[in-house]
């Protein structure tokens, strides 16, 4: 039995008000009062998408880097999870407009690194541009007014020769086969995942991790209640906070909170001594937080790897100068308490995550890359012709090689952070890494070139070419887990008299090969740096 009930219920009560309140105020601002709804968002970004596309494809624009044009490919499929949720039309239209997200995707991602003057100019070039500029600018107005984009629009012989010149027909099929597609087609069930993974009682990583979070709580609050400082009381919310399954995610985390924190302890001080004296209503209070709220917002709202930057910024602010009061706070002690809980929370858990059942992602990352380079040689399996069931799983594999090489480099940057390791070896790991993740890109783009000059070959006379290099890569990935992987040796076939109207193709896949032949040897001690000739590519 408890002494104080009643102290205890208006407790609950008041934590249900508190959990209640900024729910309900979130609700009224983004739904009734300032809307900005998923559909409007993903809306725009496809217009944004395809204005880039068109840049490209009329000027010789330098590229975006992959991580900007990965991470906005990526962004688009989480707004079509938000937009699913969110729009009705959407949802009944959904197969339509996930083809559209996907074209859109390639669209983009391939004319990124477009460059008209490397083609010759003619008149049927010219003119086949304009014509494919014109149907993405009618294809953005549809989308726009949220419509389901139709076209009636065929290549031409004259058209299909010239796309094939410069490189632009699986562009002009993919957007064509968007045009004529059913917008009431039905979608494909979406497969639920488990609420729980297979392993969740048979693992036992996830008690070690529930172990070592609870170790660091402790310690924390055994120094908290044992030097009574009151004050320091973060330093075991910053165990939680920053807890993660492994090193280097736990270390950016680490650094996150304690670069938020910072900011938010130095913008209090400021505040406190410059603005607070001068403040004598509510109205003023109000006007003089707007600013670091909005800052706050404003980083909060930007890249995953540093959004949380914002968000402890404003709640250190906030708890520094405005908790359990109703007006100004003079006190700076508590700004100073607040920071060192911090530092120490930071600090504790750096050391039991380090040294307590270190989880390293170095040993995961292998499997990762193979992965990655898996999905690449199942996206060569498929027959280069354009047919719409055939060319609509291509593009979906693109879109998940997109957020796969986004994955790897991520888990590599993490395992960058990993200081247990020998130094040596990891910084071996990370730039063979970076290599396989920098070639895994470049075979990406290469390969989408040899769909234009295809067609007829894979039909005719060379069936096996494209399983070759997907055999290749796949003998890769199987040793990168034991690193026993070298690079892998293809024999390029020479080009016979019966093949001469294919040489543009030999030459296409010839430089795949190369760039097959350039991924790095995981057996060496060190990264085998690429010759001017790949070994196994003949000139």
């Amino acid at each position: 039995m408890l002494d104080y009930p009643e102290i205890v219920v208006r407790l609950t009560l008041w934590c249900i008000v508190v959990g209640l309140y900024p729910t309900l105020l979130m609700t009224l601002i983004g739904v009734l009062w300032f809307p900005s709804r998923a559909i409007s968002q993903m809306h725009q970004a496809l217009n944004d998408r395809l204005d880039d596309a068109l840049s490209h494809l009329a000027e010789n624009l330098t590229p975006l880097p992959e991580k900007q044009v990965e991470r906005e490919a990526l962004a688009l499929q989480k707004l079509n999870v938000f937009c699913l949720a969110d729009d009705a039309n959407w949802r009944e239209k959904s197969a339509w407009w996930q083809s559209c997200v996907a074209t859109v995707t390639y669209i983009y991602s391939t004319l990124n690194r477009y460059h008209p003057a490397d083609f010759a100019e003619s008149q049927a070039t010219k003119e086949l541009r304009q014509k494919l500029a014109a149907e993405i600018e009618k294809l953005q107005q549809a989308i726009a007014q949220g419509e389901s984009w139709q076209s009636d629009w065929r290549l031409s012989e004259e058209e299909a020769v010239a796309a094939r010149v410069c490189n632009l027909e699986n562009i002009c099929q993919a957007l064509m086969q968007l045009g004529q597609m059913d917008p009431n087609t039905p979608p494909t069930p979406a497969a639920k995942p488990p609420s729980m993974v297979p392993d969740a009682f048979t693992n036992p990583d996830y008690m070690r991790y529930a172990v070592k979070t609870l170790l660091a709580c402790l310690i924390c609050y055994t120094f908290y209640s044992g030097v009574d400082w009151e004050g320091i009381h973060t330093c075991m919310l910053t165990c939680v906070i920053v807890a993660n399954p492994t090193i280097g995610s736990s270390y950016q985390k680490m650094a996150l909170r304690f670069g938020g924190a910072f900011c938010g302890a130095i913008l209090a001080l400021l505040f406190t001594l410059l603005v607070m004296p001068w403040l004598d209503n509510i109205v003023e209070l109000l006007f003089a937080l707007a600013p670091i709220f909005l800052l706050g917002a404003w980083i909060a709202t930007s890249s995953e790897r540093s959004s949380y930057i914002g968000t402890q910024l404003v709640v250190t602010f906030a708890l520094a100068t405005l908790e359990n009061v109703f007006g100004p706070v003079y006190d700076l002690v508590e700004i100073r308490d607040r920071a060192f809980g911090i530092i120490i929370g930071t600090v504790v858990s750096a050391v039991i995550y380090t040294f307590v059942w270190p989880e390293s992602e170095a040993r995961a990352l292998p499997s990762k890359l193979a992965a990655a380079l898996g999905m690449l040689s199942k996206m060569m399996r498929i027959p280069r012709q354009h047919e719409t069931s055939t060319l609509r799983s291509y593009l979906q594999i693109r879109i998940g090689l997109h957020a796969a090489f986004n994955a790897c480099e991520e888990m590599c940057d993490r395992v960058a952070l990993e200081r247990q390791l020998d130094a040596e070896e990891r910084v071996a790991l990370v730039v063979r890494a970076q290599s396989i993740i920098r070639q895994g890109r470049d075979i990406l783009h290469a390969w989408d070139v040899t769909w234009n000059s295809a067609q007829i070959m894979d039909n005719a006379l060379q069936p096996d070419r494209a399983s070759q290099f997907a055999d290749a890569l796949e003998k890769y990935t199987a040793g990168l887990a034991t690193a026993s992987s070298r690079p892998p040796q293809i024999t390029a076939e020479e080009i016979t008299a019966s093949q001469a109207a294919f040489s543009t193709l030999e030459k296409q896949e010839q430089h795949v090969c190369q760039l097959i032949a350039r991924l790095p040897d995981w057996t060496a001690p060190a990264l085998t740096p690429a010759t001017e000739q790949a070994q196994g590519a003949t000139q």
